[in-house]
């Protein structure tokens, strides 16, 4: 991030605009040409992180890289550094596909009880909201691992984009008004989280700059330091402390012992088209073989008007039967 943070000093110009001039003069300066390439994210600001990268010199696991990270600021609703993920990658030059599997784990103080009461019912939302909620982070050992392996640019610049929209804030949009409602209750009773993405103790209203300064230095962290910049030392020693101090089951060994697994691709084939999607863990792309593999059987591709949508409707519906069993 050094250029990064001269381009800012020396110039008023827009946030984007800037952080682009700065990556391109890098990759310049290396020899790195501009890939033909698109980006679709779920958030513009994410898809703008992408594109910068890849004009940058990156290729797409460092696209990929950026838009996570960025995904992690400006969606505290759906995503983020303290939770987990998969990513499906195809490498072109030789072939390979890999699903890294950076899926939040359960601390090793977990237990199969530790959400009943002492009569052995269900504890309303317990694996749902507080500290006996949270896993062991993903995220951070994923991008880490994607970076080092796969990509070509260091982390300093992917994680750029995500860095400046933490530390210089993001409008609030509807979808944020309307998750926030959805988990009002939940983000009033942690202090924290209340402070963090509400405003005057409700829901922010549209165009409401959210900035998160703690969350820019701990990208500024991983930035730098890699995965072991989140899992060991001081930072994971405060967020131990956080979690058992709130009554959860961290340890220091359950950060230090995260690792990221690489699995093989579910594959299937349907009418002459090869399709590559997520293993398990992930459900995803063993219903997908299977609800191609059932409509092919069913002629799907033949039927029209109702029967058309009967065959979707109820092959999905038995695959997440299947799902649910």
């Amino acid at each position: 991030m050094p250029e990064a943070r001269r381009c800012r000093i020396m110039t008023k110009a827009p946030l984007w605009s800037l952080f682009l001039a700065c990556l391109v003069a890098g990759s310049v300066s290396a020899g790195l040409q501009p890939p033909n390439a698109a980006v679709a994210t779920a958030h513009p600001l994410a898809t703008e992180a992408g594109a910068a990268v890849l004009n940058a010199g990156g290729n797409a696991f460092d696209a990929a890289v950026a838009v996570t990270a960025a995904l992690a600021v400006v969606e505290p609703y759906g995503s983020g550094i303290g939770g987990g993920g998969f990513w499906l990658l195809h490498r072109v030059r030789d072939g390979r596909e890999v699903m890294i599997d950076g899926r939040e784990r359960a601390p090793f103080a977990a237990s199969a009880d530790m959400y009943l009461d002492s009569q052995g019912d269900v504890v309303p939302n317990a694996s749902i909201d507080g500290p006996l909620a949270a896993g062991i982070p993903g995220v951070p050992a994923a991008l880490d691992h994607i970076a080092r392996y796969y990509g070509r640019l260091p982390l300093e610049l992917t994680l750029g984009p995500a860095i400046l929209l933490a530390r210089e804030g993001f409008p609030v949009d509807e979808p944020y008004r309307r998750l926030a409602r959805f988990r009002l209750d939940a983000l009033r009773a942690s202090p924290e989280a209340r402070r963090q993405f509400l405003y005057r103790d409700d829901v922010p209203p549209l165009g409401h700059i959210v900035r998160q300064p703690e969350l820019a230095d701990t990208l500024e962290r991983i930035a730098s330091a890699g995965a072991e910049g989140f899992y060991r030392g001081d930072l994971a020693y405060r967020m131990v402390r956080a979690v058992r101090a709130a009554g959860g089951l961290w340890t220091e060994r359950d950060l230090a012992e995260y690792r990221v697994v690489e699995r093989q691709p579910v594959q299937t084939y349907y009418r002459g088209h090869r399709v590559v999607s997520a293993s398990l863990p992930s459900s995803g792309g063993i219903l997908i073989a299977q609800m191609l593999r059932v409509l092919d059987a069913l002629g799907y591709h033949r039927a029209r008007g109702v029967d058309r949508t009967h065959l979707l409707v109820e092959t999905m519906r038995r695959a997440y039967a299947d799902r649910a069993k």
